[in-house]
């Protein structure tokens, strides 16, 4: 008898668990074509990629991704950026960087149409994009619909970035020191804001309202920005294993965790954050995107893998 309530207590929590939630992780799918270390999801497309290979999938059926085209890099990319539906941004070190395409199909897929740029990482808001250089800053680049290139600005006050968001009219940057924040109203004279230089070895952030997140090896950091000139350390969170990933939607901070898997808190609050779910991939988790009610994770030599998170 005893033993029986002992499991019913453990199912009952379980269930309070997931009704703080109200959300379930169903598995849909999983892609093995390569080495897939990031991802990204818009407009029904999915791009998974390394440093050296390309894929592009359609999400007509998210049971069964198709493979609409492939391209092997020359060079090393360091990040992509999908407009539209056929323009492919990619930045590199090397200006002679080229993407060519493999024949991987059979048939005719889709055409896409790719532009290198130097750089680093690519953040992209409508037809202006932000293009971050570890040497040179920030360039500021009018692309329309796509294909154009107008130089509009550059920020290089505050270098060495290492990851950045663009919700205009202001960027959000870690670089060497910290974090900054840059404000660029008028995109031909972008201007530095304010600073926050007492998070070391952070490298990836992401922005939800009036709270940035910062990812710095196994430590969560919350800034609060409601004062633009005084960032505020307001929360720090500890996981388990090293934060590679982090993407936020309604509330939610789903976190890549490699062999930790995806954890997701509850950031509602944002100086009381809450566990409040983690699940497994069939491989590490080192990449993480958001897209409808689906969750992608990409997992390195295991491809990636579709969630579907409601």
């Amino acid at each position: 008898m005893k033993k029986f309530m002992l499991i019913s207590l453990a199912i009952l929590l379980s269930g309070l668990l997931f009704a703080a939630d109200g959300r379930f992780v169903y598995p849909l799918a999983q892609v093995q074509d390569g080495d897939v270390q990031n991802i990204i999801a818009e407009n029904d497309q999915v791009l998974a990629y390394n440093n050296r290979q390309l894929w592009i999938y359609t999400l007509f059926n998210p049971l069964q991704p198709k493979l609409e085209a492939s391209y092997i890099s020359t060079h090393k990319m360091e990040d992509v950026n999908l407009q539209g539906n056929s323009y492919i941004y990619v930045s590199s070190q090397e200006p002679s960087m080229s993407l060519n395409a493999v024949e991987t199909l059979g048939q005719l897929g889709r055409i896409y149409f790719t532009n290198t740029l130097i750089g680093d990482k690519i953040r992209r808001e409508g037809a202006t994009l932000y293009v971050a250089d570890r040497y040179r800053g920030i360039d500021i680049i009018n692309v329309g619909r796509g294909g154009s290139n107008d130089f509009l600005g550059n920020f290089a006050e505050k270098w060495g970035i290492r990851d950045f968001d663009a919700e205009y009219p202001y960027l959000y940057a870690l670089n060497d020191f910290g974090f900054a924040m840059i404000d660029v109203s008028d995109l031909s004279y972008p201007i530095g804001v304010s600073t926050y230089y007492q998070i070391s070895d952070a490298t990836m952030l992401v922005k939800d309202g009036d709270y940035v997140y910062i990812g710095a090896g196994q430590d969560l950091f919350v800034l609060s920005i409601r004062q633009l000139d005084k960032p505020t350390l307001i929360s720090q969170y500890r996981l388990p294993n090293e934060i590679q990933a982090m993407k936020i939607k309604d509330k939610r901070l789903f976190m890549a965790l490699g062999r930790g898997g995806v954890k997701i808190l509850d950031i509602g609050t944002a100086n009381q954050i809450r566990d409040i779910n983690t699940f497994y991939p069939p491989g590490a988790a080192v990449d993480i995107e958001l897209y409808n009610d689906y969750i992608f994770v990409a997992m390195g030599k295991d491809g990636w893998v579709i969630y579907e998170y409601k």
